[in-house]
């Protein structure tokens, strides 16, 4: 880090220096690889939960529990997953949206239909 910090001062930079991982997916705070890491960690917080729960429909809520619970504990770890984070809850609640209302339609006729409300 001090040399790249005495680099970006020898080349006139702004003094903030780019880490690895920011040059790699060129700074983007949604690449595909924060996208996959954070539905990573909401597929593993479910599973978790499904095998904790020894309730059966209280998996979601044991899930919730268990995800701000490893924010809590592990803030810095889980920061840069934040952007993508909201950028894939965001695409849940539209598509959540879009078919909580689609009443007597086949789910073939959901995916048909999604695109459109997503345009």
């Amino acid at each position: 880090a001090a040399a790249a910090a005495a680099a970006a001062a020898a080349t006139g930079g702004g003094g903030e220096v780019e880490t690895a991982e920011e040059a790699e997916d060129g700074g983007d705070e949604a690449s595909v690889a924060r996208l996959g890491s954070a539905l990573a960690l909401g597929v593993a917080a479910v599973a978790l939960s499904r095998r904790l729960c020894p309730v059966p429909g209280y998996d979601l809520p044991v899930a919730t529990a268990l995800t701000v619970a490893a924010a809590t504990a592990f803030p810095a770890a889980l920061a840069p997953l934040t952007a993508a984070a909201e950028k894939l809850g965001t695409l849940a609640l539209y598509l959540f949206f879009a078919t909580a209302g689609w009443v007597g339609g086949d789910f073939g006729t959901i995916l048909g239909g999604a695109p459109l409300l997503l345009a």
